[in-house]
């Protein structure tokens, strides 16, 4: 199965997110890192098994979670100043935010 470098990307994206609940839950024992890392990598992998079947659903749904991920991670970066992991999960949602809706104009074309 040859992959897109969209389905690429979500998927790293999916499980850098579900690692960092994980880890966020072994280091300070929250919760609620492990729930919102383990249900955004859920969505972002079902992001990655629908992205050759119904790209503009998969990129809406995408740019739902990068965009939450986005908020609350750029909350956390301006409010602490850590860049890890806070400034780095929300750059790269940025980014990621940017691709799906690349990824949605271009199959409007």
């Amino acid at each position: 199965m040859d992959l897109s470098t969209s389905q690429k990307l979500t998927l790293g994206y999916a499980a850098l997110v579900g690692v960092g609940g994980v880890m966020g839950y072994m280091k300070r024992g929250s919760l609620m890192s492990l729930g919102a890392g383990g249900a955004s990598s859920a969505l972002l992998y079902y992001v990655y098994t629908e992205l050759p079947n119904n790209p503009v659903f998969a990129s809406s749904l995408g740019i739902g979670v990068s965009t939450m991920l986005l908020g609350s991670m750029g909350y956390r970066f301006q409010k602490t100043r850590k860049v890890f992991p806070a400034g780095v999960v929300a750059l790269l949602s940025l980014g990621m935010t940017g691709g799906y809706l690349h990824g949605i104009i271009r199959s409007q074309h």
